[in-house]
């Protein structure tokens, strides 16, 4: 018996190949149980997410197994094999068991080291594991990656800090409010960076959305997006003294926000704090105005600058994430040989 992985990710295939070959999570049952009908393997766990396809597979005629499972790729997607042939990769004990522990560990992940493809791994093992289509190898295995995984994060940084600019932007948030299940949060622009701060606002429990803009129907879209409240622009000042969080994103050639104007804000608010994000370039908010007590001004660089400090970390942990994963692979093919599987 050997352990095979088929598949392709954001390494080895453009997006319209991704795409064309990603299978929904409604899906992933009948397409299982479809490759076990044309014994595709003897044991089979599938995932797929937005950067990875992926047939995980346990049989004795492997490489027959790999040339059907191209061949239901190539019909199931309408693509021609040679098509996408080339994006493929295989591999075969021990790199298939290595490569499934780095999956799961973040490695091999768009963004290094993040955590939403352990639970991905975990949705896609119980699936399979549900309808019968995983044996003794891949329970093992699959069950032993997410251990892998999690002995990670506890003993390197491979998961420490923030690396995008908006989760940078909502951890130095959590810093100053401690938590933001009650923070009132105003967006002064629609620009997509804005948005993706304000979502990932609303995920830790920001209330209160408020998005102004000069167009009030494209506030109202993008309030509309995050459950909140569009403001005309000219309104947004009388709103200023209830904002514990000011996301300014628009696209004026100029300053909007002077010091003087926060300066009468912090006296209307009895000097409680407030968090400032710039992310517009040119800058909408004058840079003096971190120098007043009690507020927090942040810009796109410097957002941008705690996200590649954090990143480098994480990269400085790949050598010991490796070695770990490594003696994790040798201990788990030990199993493997002793069960007379191999």
């Amino acid at each position: 018996m050997e352990i095979t992985v088929l598949g392709l990710n954001h390494k080895t295939a453009p997006l319209e190949i991704r795409e064309r070959l990603s299978i929904p999570k409604h899906k992933a049952a009948d397409i299982l149980k479809r490759l076990e009908a044309e014994r595709i393997f003897d044991e089979r766990v599938l995932l797929s997410t937005c950067n990875r396809t992926e047939l995980y597979g346990v049989g004795r005629n492997n490489q027959e197994s790999v040339v059907r499972a191209k061949k239901f790729l190539s019909d199931y997607s309408n693509i021609d094999l040679a098509d996408f042939e080339n994006n493929l990769y295989v591999f075969k004990q021990p790199d298939s068991v290595e490569h499934l522990f780095s999956v799961a560990s973040g490695l091999d992940s768009m963004v290094l080291g993040e955590t939403e493809i352990l639970g991905q791994v975990k949705d896609a093992y119980l699936e399979a594991h549900k309808i019968r289509q995983t044996g003794k190898v891949l329970n093992t295995l699959f069950q032993r990656s997410l251990k892998v995984a999690k002995n990670l994060r506890t003993h390197t940084d491979i998961g420490a800090g923030k690396v995008s600019v908006a989760s940078v932007a909502v951890e130095l948030a959590e810093k100053i409010f401690e938590n933001l299940r009650n923070a009132r949060v105003m967006i002064i622009g629609t620009g997509e960076m804005a948005g993706q701060v304000g979502k990932a606002m609303v995920s830790k429990g920001a209330k209160s959305m408020i998005v102004s803009h000069r167009h009030l129907d494209r506030a109202e879209g993008l309030a509309q997006a995050l459950g909140g409240e569009a403001l005309s622009y000219e309104a947004y000042e009388g709103r200023i003294k209830e904002t514990d969080i000011l996301i300014t994103s628009t696209l004026a050639p100029f300053v909007l926000i002077q010091e003087r104007q926060a300066r009468a804000w912090m006296r209307a608010r009895h000097e409680k704090p407030l968090f400032i994000i710039d992310i517009a370039v040119p800058r909408n908010v004058d840079a003096a105005i971190e120098k007043l007590d009690n507020v927090y001004l942040y810009n796109v660089d410097d957002l941008k600058n705690i996200a590649d400090q954090n990143l480098a970390l994480r990269k400085s942990q790949l050598e010991e994430c490796f070695r770990l994963i490594h003696a994790q692979t040798q201990h788990f093919m030990g199993w493997l040989s002793k069960e007379r599987f191999v």
